[in-house]
C-alpha cells in the first residue's frame, strides 16, 4: 500500500512527528535555553552543563563619572639626559584612553601616587620604548601618569594624546610644576 492510498496512516505519522518535535523542543527549552538565557534551571541540567548564570556578568558595563570627559594633547621636547613627569589627578575608577609616541627611545615609568596613603606609589610599566597605547583605570585617588627620561645623545620630541575622566594634568620638570586644565568635552 502506498502513502497516497492510506491518508489515515499519513495523518497519524504527521501527528506523531509534530508531537515528538514539540516534546523535543520543550525539553531543549527547559534543559538548555532556560538556564543559559534566563537563569532558571528547573531540571538542574544547566548546572551540570555549565550553562547556569551565563546571562550574569561580573563586570558592569556602565561607569557613571563625576568629572566631565576631557581631551588632552601635549608635545614635549626632551634634550639629552632631560626628564619630565606628566600626571593626571584622577579619582578611583576614573579612566583615560591614551597614546604617546616619541621620535626616539625614552626610559618610561607609568606609575601612580596614592593621595590618601603616605608614601604609597604603584608602578605599572618601566622600560625603554618609543610609544605606548592603551586604557588606564585609576585604582585609587591620586596622581596617575608617566615619567619619561631621554637617556640618549639626541633631542627627542614626545607627543601625548589622552581622552577620559580626570580633574587636571600637572607637568613636573626641572624642579617646577605646571598645571593644565583642558576644557570639558560637551
Amino acid at each position: 500500500m502506498s502513502d497516497e492510498q492510506n491518508p489515515a496512516q499519513n495523518q497519524r505519522n504527521l501527528a506523531v512527528a509534530i508531537s515528538a518535535a514539540l516534546v523535543a523542543g520543550a525539553a531543549i527549552f527547559t534543559a538548555i535555553i532556560l538556564p543559559a538565557e534566563f537563569g532558571r534551571d528547573p531540571l538542574g541540567t544547566g548546572r551540570l552543563l555549565g550553562l547556569s548564570g551565563m546571562t550574569q556578568t561580573s563586570a558592569d558595563a556602565l561607569h557613571p563619572q563625576l568629572e566631565f570627559h576631557k581631551n588632552d594633547e601635549v608635545e614635549f621636547v626632551l634634550e639629552p639626559f632631560q626628564s619630565l613627569e606628566y600626571k593626571y589627578l584622577m579619582d578611583m575608577g576614573q579612566a583615560i584612553v591614551f597614546s604617546w609616541s616619541a621620535d626616539g627611545e625614552l626610559y618610561v615609568d607609568l606609575h601612580a601616587e596614592n593621595l590618601t596613603v603616605e608614601d604609597a606609589e604603584e608602578s605599572y610599566l618601566q622600560g625603554v620604548i618609543s610609544q605606548q597605547m592603551g586604557a588606564y583605570e585609576a585604582a585609587f585617588n591620586g596622581m596617575h601618569g608617566w615619567f619619561w627620561e631621554n637617556r640618549g645623545f639626541e633631542t627627542v620630541t614626545l607627543r601625548l594624546k589622552t581622552s577620559g575622566f580626570f580633574v587636571n594634568a600637572t607637568e613636573y620638570r626641572g624642579g617646577g610644576t605646571s598645571d593644565r586644565s583642558p576644557p570639558p568635552v560637551l
